[in-house]
């Protein structure tokens, strides 16, 4: 029949080929079958036939999009991202010869997504038994199906899964409207409200501290009543169960140069903060500024961009301190990052000596930097992987609503890419 048609002869498709159509098929006939796990796999016949299936069947449907839940309008399930993810979390499991204490692929059913620029967590059920898989762009990480909960003393709300990622996600105490969940280190206090998915009492949170580095409470949510400055919910959280398979499922290639001053400080002051960098081994370090004890460096990875600063110029120079500040992407070409003071030591017998750096994004074709900063000068910066970083000088204007300060971008050939001003303070 083939023949006549004039179409190619009939070939097997490769196992890794069937194994994705299988997913996207069982994802768009919604909730399998249940059985007992773990699962022995089909047979080989079944598979078979269910493969021929799929081929028409994948071709004229697309998958759903993401919407939010009816029963709870505070979540949604981006469905094509849900699969993606799950994928690599059960490709994960397998690598780590974790699959026969895990229900089968095709028996995971996404509830929602929670997504942040560099994460993305799907929550999973298998017969009502919950369990989160969280991916970067570089790594795949899943919650033990099989870890007893360790709930709070006097609430039961547990955590599943803390990850370097920020991700907090596990069990809400069932009579809670909201998790109040209160979170401190040496940087930073935070309070969030976070929504509760029901049937199942599932929360996730993606912190912008890593969990490793902050205590953690909880509480129902005082609703909007005001907290007082250094206010803590009444419950300690728990750590989390050890993730039942984590992995770098996704190495970037080339590998990022890190043998270089600015390599090794972005080493340095990325693992010093408290703050989140997810796939930082991944990023490209651009301009970097040093000064005495400190150091600024800017890097990227695509869109995204961060600062990342400090050193031992704290507490009379005998601290160390670093903080990480995410650039929010889809910004303009050019454009100014969030920093802040650093070498604000006062050391024995001499002055404060704060330093302010001036730090943005250019293009990448960008080759000099050049600045106006009015009665403080005119400043060349540094330039590395389309970002600057320069030290204000001393003079600038404190006009800290209106001052501007004029900008210059050139390549390499001495064209103009960019000619305007900047904010100074914003």
């Amino acid at each position: 029949m083939t023949d006549d048609l004039g179409l190619p002869g009939r070939r097997e498709l490769p196992p890794e080929v069937l194994d994705n159509l299988r997913m996207s098929l069982r994802e768009g006939m919604g909730k399998p079958a249940r059985r007992r796990w773990p699962i022995v796999a089909a047979a080989a016949a079944v598979v078979l036939v269910l493969a021929g299936a799929l081929v028409t069947t994948v071709v004229i449907r697309d998958p759903d999009g993401t919407g939010p839940d009816v029963a709870n309008p505070d979540f949604s399930l981006d469905r094509p991202k849900a699969v993606e993810a799950m994928n690599r979390c059960w490709a994960v499991v397998q690598s780590e010869g974790r699959a026969a204490s895990f229900p089968a692929r095709d028996e995971w059913e996404p509830r929602f997504t929670v997504t942040s620029p560099s994460v993305t967590v799907v929550a999973v059920t298998v017969d009502d038994k919950p369990f989160f898989c969280e991916t970067t762009l570089m790594t795949a990480t899943v919650s033990d199906p099989n870890a007893a909960p360790a709930y709070t003393e006097g609430a039961r709300t547990a955590a599943l899964l803390m990850t370097p990622a920020g991700t907090v996600a596990g069990l809400a105490d069932p009579e809670w409207p909201k998790v109040e969940l209160t979170g401190q280190n040496e940087a930073s206090l935070s309070a969030r409200d976070i929504p509760i998915f029901r049937p199942g009492n599932l929360f996730v949170h993606i912190a912008p501290m890593k969990p490793s580095r902050t205590t953690y409470d909880v509480g129902p949510t005082p609703g909007e009543q005001s907290r007082p400055r250094e206010y803590r919910a009444p419950f300690p959280l728990r750590p989390a169960p050890e993730p039942a398979a984590s992995r770098i499922d996704r190495p970037v290639s080339p590998v990022p140069d890190r043998a270089t001053p600015a390599g090794a400080f972005f080493n340095t002051c990325t693992r010093g903060a408290s703050e989140t960098l997810p796939d930082e081994d991944a990023y490209r370090v651009g301009a970097y500024l040093e000064n005495d004890d400190v150091g600024v460096v800017v890097a990227r990875l695509g869109d995204q961009v961060i600062t990342c600063q400090g050193g031992l110029g704290y507490q009379e120079g005998k601290a160390e301190y670093y903080r990480v500040f995410a650039d929010q992407p889809r910004s303009p070409a050019v454009r100014t990052l969030r920093g802040e003071s650093v070498g604000m030591a006062k050391r024995e017998g001499e002055a404060d000596r704060p330093r302010n750096p001036y730090v943005g994004v250019v293009p990448e074709a960008a080759a000099e930097v050049k600045f106006d900063f009015g009665p403080g000068g005119k400043v060349d910066a540094t330039v590395a992987e389309g970002t600057f970083a320069v030290w204000q000088p001393d003079g600038v204007s404190r006009d800290f609503e209106n001052a501007k300060v004029g900008i210059t971008v050139l390549d390499a050939a001495g064209n103009i890419l960019h000619q305007g001003t900047l904010w100074l303070w914003r």
